[in-house]
């Protein structure tokens, strides 16, 4: 990108009102229609009407001044494209709004029912619980392919619209499906109180039964992310055009909004699905298929206020991408160092970081005796964390090294929680408010991580290819997640006492401390180990432009890249789904004790 063609790509408009300009020209230099028909009809007129070429020629030549008005202001403010900055809390672009409380709700929502159920009701075994809550958001992993099909696949003309209805009506259906769906009974019995008993099983199949519930949040979440992605081509658009010192802002705005969504849903499952049976306190609870009936409602609503609600402007034909161009912005994207060195980041930091143990679990449930509602409302806590770690980056950092940041959190996140880890597994403490403070800790780096990471994706953007930038670094980013899931599943899976069984922990022998206390140092160590990836990344704003303007191209970084994503996509996919099909969540090579 070069300096003076940050705002080479987009379109002012194809129509030339009163006070409007004609459309800018096409990177490689051809003109848009509205300029080329004004051009076509001065070297077509004829002698007597020279005098209208003339006037056409004038109003060419006003309207690329006016462009070029455009490029000094821009370069002046330092936006990345014009139409200068978007007001997003006006009542036309309340859709847009809309879409990540929605999607905070889902997204807060599913995953938090996972505790309660897979591990309360359901008894699954450690190692398919941890893999459960991968796989609903496994869909994330996917989001190139939907950033492919906004912007090659317009439907009526319109790119982002029709696939925010088509995601939310997918989300709503299958939430629908998982409201109607017949329950097993519960793993363990009751007594005439209500409470379970832990000593007795009734159900034995319970723990196999999970893999069809996973699968429909799966199906559930890749709805609600196909709506999110179309939404996240929007935000990028919208950022790009904000000025550099205010740049940030846009993504920090609606992501504090998601979050407000994860704490409503967060509440709900807290206290509505607080049930003896889901790990509870409480006499009566919600059921896990009333609480998807809930969620259904907001997914349902979003389907109309994505189409009335949200204002885009349709392109015309001739604007339309094909996808053999795309194919062609992606690899160029892939050959580029600086695109490279963040995709590395991107994908070998949240692998290497979250190889985690899979006792985490059962630790949590069985040694600390952390309650479902306790539960969520640390969630809570950690939602408003999260939040005020959105605000003080929008207030304060939105300048400050992202290395920095991201290293001092980082750090500060894994000595406390190795505190808390250990105090409890050593039984030096074992109180479940002590031991949750370390998810609202959780939260600190997770804001700088995640606001940084949306930063850096903006910095990488062209105008015009942003759905397909965003797709590609967060499609690697968040599959580095199932990856180091499947592979932590494996490389636990061969402790001895078995860190999945539950028994292992009621017994709760010195041997078995050790050993648990082994796999979380092991964590701990991948998760510093992960920290040199910073490196990879770009300081801050002007070297990540720097970084695109000097740093060359070739096709061995494209190559390297798309191996990598095809074999940990692959790899992923299939070690974490058979960990959810009954005949072989049990083998060795899922993390199981063999079949």
């Amino acid at each position: 990108l070069k300096p003076l063609q940050l705002v080479s790509a987009y379109s002012l408009g194809s129509d030339t009102g009163a006070g409007g300009m004609a459309s800018t020209k096409l990177d490689d230099g051809s003109a848009e229609p509205a300029l080329t028909s004004v051009i076509d009809k001065i070297s077509s007129a004829p002698a007597e009407n020279c005098g209208k070429a003339q006037e056409a020629e004038n109003y060419g030549k006003a309207q690329e001044a006016d462009i070029e008005d455009i490029e000094v202001e821009q370069k002046v403010d330092g936006a990345l494209a014009s139409g200068g900055e978007v007001n997003i809390w006006e009542l036309s672009n309340i859709g847009f709004i809309l879409q990540y409380y929605a999607v905070g709700v889902i997204y807060g929502g599913l995953p938090s029912t996972v505790y309660g159920f897979f591990l309360g009701y359901l008894n699954v075994p450690g190692y398919v619980y941890a893999t459960a809550g991968v796989v609903t958001s496994l869909p994330w992993s996917f989001k190139f392919f939907f950033g492919l099909m906004n912007d090659c696949l317009p439907i009526y003309g319109y790119r982002r619209k029709p696939y925010m209805v088509l995601g939310w009506t997918m989300c709503c259906a299958v939430l629908i499906v998982l409201a109607t769906h017949e329950m097993p009974d519960p793993y363990h019995c009751r007594d005439a109180d209500g409470n379970l008993n832990k000593h007795e099983v009734c159900n034995e199949e319970a723990k196999w039964q999970g893999g069809t519930f996973a699968s429909l949040m799966c199906l559930a979440a890749l709805g609600y992310v196909i709506a999110d992605v179309a939404a996240d081509g929007l935000m990028v658009e919208y950022a790009r055009r904000e000025p550099e010192g205010k740049r940030g802002t846009t993504q920090t705005t609606v992501y504090l909004v998601r979050t407000l969504g994860s704490v409503s849903s967060v509440a709900l499952v807290g206290f509505g699905m607080n049930g003896k049976e889901y790990n509870g306190t409480f006499d009566w609870t919600l059921s896990f298929t009333q609480v998807m009936g809930i969620f259904a409602i907001p997914a349902g609503l979003m389907i109309p206020a994505s189409w009335f609600l949200v204002q885009e402007q349709p392109i015309h034909k001739a604007e339309r991408q094909s996808l053999r161009r795309y194919a062609a912005q992606a690899w160029e994207l892939l050959t580029s160092k600086a695109f490279f060195f963040v995709v590395m980041y991107c994908f070998w930091e949240p692998f290497i970081g979250r190889i985690s143990t899979t006792a985490g679990g059962l630790v949590k449930s069985e040694w600390a005796g952390v309650k479902n509602l306790q539960n969520q409302l640390f969630s809570l806590v950690s939602l408003f964390v999260f939040s005020a770690g959105l605000w003080q980056v929008k207030k304060r950092f939105l300048n400050y090294s992202w290395r920095k940041m991201l290293f001092g959190t980082a750090v500060f996140l894994n000595v406390m929680d190795a505190c808390l880890a250990f105090l409890t597994i050593f039984d030096v403490v074992r109180n479940q408010y002590f031991y949750l403070g370390e998810s609202i800790l959780d939260e600190i780096p997770a804001a700088a991580n995640f606001v940084v990471g949306t930063f850096i994706i903006v910095e990488m953007a062209d105008t015009g290819n942003e759905g397909l930038t965003y797709g590609l670094l967060t499609t690697i980013s968040n599959l580095g997640s199932p990856f180091s899931r499947a592979v932590g599943n494996q490389i636990f899976g061969f402790f001895k006492p078995d860190l999945s069984d539950s028994a292992n922990y009621e017994a709760d022998t010195q041997e078995f401390r050790n050993i648990v206390a082994l796999s979380f140092a092991i964590s701990y160590a991948f998760s510093f180990i992960s920290l040199l990836f910073l490196l990879l990344i770009p300081n801050q704003k002007a070297e990540a432009q720097r970084r695109k303007l000097e740093w060359p191209r070739k096709s061995y970084y494209g190559g390297v890249t798309v191996a990598l994503v095809i074999v940990a996509l692959v790899y992923s996919v299939t070690v974490n789904f058979m960990t959810m099909i009954p005949e072989t969540a049990c083998s060795r090579f899922v993390g199981g004790s063999g079949c």
